[in-house]
């Protein structure tokens, strides 16, 4: 073999190994990218509510629970739970204190919230928020969606974060 057959050989052989280069390394980037650089699965994960506990000392406590639970459901398709289709998810949800207060022409609302992920994985939330004595069921009900959204979308966080994304 010449010296310019080798040559030519050799070139062949580099440019064989360039242009695979750049498919083999496309074909690894997902895994061995930064967590924050991968991309979220497809679909939606079942998230299903396992438990609500709800205090039962607050007068009408029924229809704030059954809008508790409409809000829960609400949430949960908001938020990114880093799994995709074909995935469950089930957490608790548990109102630990809700007092609400009548002082003159105002109505203060105090509530406590803390929602489970199996593993031990907790979130909390508390607020406190007032407004008028006309509109307490309103108050009531605002309150009880923020403090939800609240921990709903910690417990999305944690769960993001076991399965390794940002």
């Amino acid at each position: 073999m010449r010296w310019y057959n080798r040559w030519a050989a050799l070139f062949v052989c580099l440019a064989v190994l360039c242009g695979a280069a750049p498919q083999a390394a496309a074909q690894t980037a997902p895994e061995s990218a930064p967590l924050a650089d991968r991309e979220l699965p497809k679909g939606r994960p079942e998230v299903v509510l396992n438990r609500l506990d709800f205090p039962h000392e607050i007068k009408g406590w029924w229809t704030y629970k059954k809008y508790l639970r409409r809000v829960l459901k609400r949430e949960v398709r908001r938020v990114e739970w880093g799994a995709g289709t074909g995935n469950r998810i089930e957490y608790r949800f548990a109102i630990t204190k809700l007092e609400i207060e009548t002082q003159g022409d105002v109505v203060q609302v105090t509530c406590s919230a803390i929602g489970r992920l199996p593993k031990g994985k907790t979130a909390k939330s508390h607020l406190s928020f007032g407004g008028s004595k006309a509109k307490r069921g309103a108050v009531v009900n605002k309150v009880l969606e923020i403090v939800a959204r609240g921990v709903v979308a910690r417990l999305a966080e944690l769960e993001r974060e076991r399965r390794g994304y940002k």
